[in-house]
């Protein structure tokens, strides 16, 4: 009779472990999977990409260093996105805010605090008379060039910056046989990693 009992015992005893070590497994597969969710996000993929005219131009992180060029100067609080497309053609985004970068509308001017701010387009891997360029001598300020739409500064090493913009560009040269250009549906995501030359804002 007592070996009857402890054998039932024994049974409730392996069930109960059983279903202990089950919960175990389902809480610990839940935490890995929330936690590569957060890796992920953080490490999403960058993009920066483009319709010039109706045609898509997209742009690629460094192939050496992985990430786009970014800088930041404390003079005049200018923000800078440097991107380069596969034919070598290139696109520089250059704004600044009077206090600091933040979500918001900047404008493209020719002359605030001495620094040039707006979108530039160099079509050609080389420097040629078919640049253009958001903000010229004869435009000198267009609104809300750049739109930036998300600022994650949670992890201190690494702010995602996330935006759109969608300017009208104008040549910067009279011998350009196209005068005037329209960007439509710029969007990036860009990573903005401080450094000792790009200090944290």
């Amino acid at each position: 009779m007592k070996l009857s009992s402890n054998f039932k015992n024994s049974k409730i005893l392996v069930v109960l472990l059983f279903g202990f070590m089950l919960i175990n497994a389902c809480n610990s597969s839940t935490d890995k999977k929330k936690t590569s969710s957060n890796s992920a996000e953080q490490t999403a993929e960058e993009y920066f990409s483009v319709k010039i005219d109706g045609k898509l131009w997209q742009a690629f992180p460094s192939k050496e260093f992985k990430t786009y060029n970014l800088s930041y100067k404390e003079l005049g609080h200018q923000f800078s996105i440097f991107a380069e497309a596969e034919d070598g053609s290139r696109m520089d985004l250059s704004f600044h805010a009077h206090d600091q970068i933040g979500i918001g509308k900047y404008p493209s001017t020719r002359n605030d605090n001495g620094i040039l701010s707006g979108v530039f387009y160099y079509p050609e891997a080389k420097s040629s008379d078919k640049e253009t360029a958001s903000t010229t001598m004869d435009h000198p300020v267009q609104e809300n060039t750049v739109q930036v739409t998300k600022l994650d500064k949670s992890n201190k090493a690494a702010y995602i910056i996330e935006g759109t913009f969608s300017p009208t560009m104008y040549a910067v040269y009279d011998t350009n046989p196209n005068q005037t250009s329209k960007l439509t549906e710029g969007r990036f995501r860009v990573i903005y990693r401080p450094d000792a030359m790009n200090p944290a804002f």
